[in-house]
C-alpha cells in the first residue's frame, strides 16, 4: 500500500494487471481485437480473485475495453459480487501502426514524456487520463475500495507518479499478468 492514512474522503484502489493473453504470433496487440486470455492468464486472475477476496467488499470492479481486461474483470466479478464497468480512460497505452508488429520494433525506449515517436502515446498523455480517471473514482467512493483492471503501462505510469519515482524506471518495474497493487489515494 503507498499510503496507510485512509480516511472517509479518500479510496483505496486495487489496481490489477488483466491476465497472460493468447499470442502465439508473439506480436504487440495494443487495441487490437481478438486478443483474449490464456488458460494461464485465466488461472492469474482467479488467483487475484481469492488475494482480493481477503480485501474486500468493494465498492466498484472498474476495467479497461479491451477484450483481455473485460476477460479478467469478468472472472473478478462473479466470486466478488460485483458489476464490471468499462471505462475507457484506464486502456492500454495507444500505439498506432506499431500494432500487429514485433516487440522489437518499438523505440526504446517507447513510452517518454513527450512521445518517443509520432504514433506513440506520451506518459504525459496516460498519466493525465489514469489520473483523471482516479479523481473521479475519490470522488465517487470516498471511503470505499474500488478495483480496476488495466494494463502494464497506464499502471506502472499512475505508480510511478503516485510514488514520486521517475519514468527511468519504467522497463524495469515488476508488474506480472495477473498482479494486484493496493493504493491509497
Amino acid at each position: 500500500m503507498l499510503d496507510p492514512t485512509s480516511d472517509k474522503t479518500s479510496v483505496t484502489l486495487y489496481l490489477v494487471r488483466h491476465g497472460e493473453v493468447h499470442n502465439p504470433a508473439g506480436v504487440i496487440y495494443g487495441h487490437l481485437p481478438g486478443f483474449g486470455l490464456s488458460e494461464r492468464g485465466r488461472g492469474q486472475i482467479a488467483g487475484a480473485a481469492e488475494v482480493l477476496a481477503t480485501h474486500g467488499p468493494f465498492s466498484a470492479l472498474y476495467a479497461s475495453p479491451l477484450q483481455r481486461a473485460q476477460e479478467s474483470a469478468g472472472l473478478l466479478a462473479e466470486p466478488l459480487g460485483l458489476l464490471p464497468v468499462t471505462e475507457q480512460e484506464i486502456i492500454e497505452t495507444g500505439i498506432g501502426s506499431f500494432q500487429g508488429r514485433r516487440f522489437e520494433e518499438l523505440p526504446r525506449p517507447y513510452i517518454t514524456e513527450e512521445g518517443a515517436h509520432p504514433e506513440l502515446e506520451s506518459a504525459a498523455s496516460i498519466r493525465m487520463r489514469f489520473l483523471r480517471w482516479a479523481d473521479r473514482v475519490r470522488m465517487r467512493h470516498a471511503g470505499g475500495r474500488v478495483i480496476a483492471v488495466s494494463h502494464r503501462d497506464p499502471i506502472i505510469v499512475a505508480l510511478l507518479y503516485w510514488t514520486g519515482v521517475g519514468l527511468e524506471a519504467l522497463p524495469d518495474f515488476p508488474l506480472e499478468t495477473g498482479a494486484v497493487y493496493e493504493v491509497c489515494l
